[in-house]
């Protein structure tokens, strides 16, 4: 693990001006949280979160406006969406949470310009995402010795008592286990035994599920964390139960794009009923546009049907009518089904038909039910592989329509 920074965050030219704008107005500009994290563990941040210290939102607004489009998601407590080029950040000012209600939804969050570093990096969940840097001073700021515990592998919570005021934060120590592989201190693994997650709202605990999954390097050890502790108990029980054996092989799967990779892994989570349950309770339905829950069910569906003795060809035709069969492979870890989708180009997508209710109509069919069953017949015995061109499908439905 490296310790430089600067060597990993390789700051845009319009980034830094904003940065050295921020200090001219009076302020001072540091990045936060999990960018300077991932550089500190030799990985390249996907994103950058700037923090201004000394500078009111109104003035942070108007250095920022300056240099690029400002969008205000968060006036209230400080946070702005820079565009800067091609670059957007994150820029925000320190904030000062209060606890007014019970669960995730009970904090408020005021801006504080003048709050200061350390009670800034208080507000943060964990010691490894409390550490800040200052670029044009390259200097690291770590009041809470985060630094120590990225070396050492171990997650702690920075404050007790502030940690204890967000529930979801005991799923995201699961995630971070999944993600980087540490352990969680004793004393934090009892606070999350401990902490009422019942009101949290499933699209937040879904989100925290997708790191786990999509994101972990190990999922097991994030999923396993999450059975000791009873989250999955109260929040999904029907995955109360230790990791699936094949978790952390089927995160190693050559899947990069991350609906995939998702439909994948919750297909190995549970046996179909319990699976559509717990999908249920996360009201997971599709992501950028990938039906997960449909891909997922499908592949639990069809893996719990027992075996196919069929070829592999004739397997990989008739299961791309349900599923995608590029998934379906990893999941069951079937080289030669692979390869055959792969050979006649239904990994991802059904073949299609040899002909439609026109072409039979043109010879004679008559629409109706009659015209199903033949279009039915047909689609069997393309997937069969008796027929395999438009021209021999015709001449079947001719010898019939005679």
């Amino acid at each position: 693990m490296t310790t430089t920074v600067h060597q990993l965050i390789a700051l845009p030219s319009r980034v830094r001006a904003l940065l050295e704008a921020c200090r001219e107005a009076g302020g001072r500009a540091v990045l936060v949280g999990g960018c300077v994290r991932d550089a500190l563990l030799g990985e390249v941040p996907a994103d950058l979160d700037i923090e201004v210290h000394g500078l009111p939102v109104e003035a942070l607004r108007e250095v920022a406006g300056r240099l690029g489009r400002v969008d205000e998601v968060g006036r209230a407590f400080g946070v702005l969406k820079v565009r800067l080029g091609a670059q957007q950040v994150d820029v925000s000012v320190p904030r000062r949470d209060s606890k007014v209600g019970a669960g995730h939804r009970g904090i408020r969050a005021d801006a504080d310009p003048h709050l200061g570093p350390t009670e800034a990096a208080r507000r943060r969940d964990l010691t490894v995402n409390a550490i800040a840097w200052d670029p044009l001073r390259d200097e690291l700021i770590d009041p809470f010795s985060g630094l120590d515990d990225l070396r050492h592998g171990v997650l702690r919570a920075v404050d007790t008592d502030t940690f204890a005021e967000d529930p979801l934060r005991a799923l995201r120590v699961a995630q971070f286990i999944a993600r980087f592989g540490f352990e969680a201190a004793g004393a934090l693994e009892e606070q999350c035994r401990t902490m009422d997650v019942s009101g949290l709202p499933a699209e937040r605990v879904r989100g925290e599920v997708e790191k786990l999954l999509v994101k972990g390097r190990a999922p097991s050890r994030g999923w396993d964390f999450a059975y000791r502790t009873g989250l999955w108990r109260r929040l999904l029980p029907e995955w109360d139960a230790p990791a699936p054996t094949r978790l952390d092989r089927l995160a190693l799967a050559p899947v990069p794009e991350p609906p995939r990779r998702l439909a994948l892994l919750l297909a190995c989570t549970a046996p179909p009923v319990e699976l559509e349950a717990a999908l249920d309770r996360l009201r997971l339905h599709a992501w950028l546009g990938f039906d997960v829950r449909q891909q997922a069910l499908a592949l639990a569906r069809s893996e719990h049907t027992g075996p196919d003795p069929r070829d592999a060809a004739t397997r990989a035709r008739w299961l791309a009518e349900d599923l995608e069969v590029e998934l379906y492979a990893h999941l069951t870890d079937d080289e030669e089904l692979a390869a055959a989708a792969e050979a006649m180009g239904v990994g991802r997508a059904p073949l299609l038909p040899l002909v439609g209710g026109r072409e039979l109509m043109e010879i004679g069919a008559t629409p109706g039910a009659g015209l199903g069953d033949l279009l039915r017949r047909l689609r069997a015995l393309q997937l069969d592989g008796h027929l395999s061109s438009p021209d021999a499908a015709l001449e079947w439905a001719r010898a019939r329509l005679r």
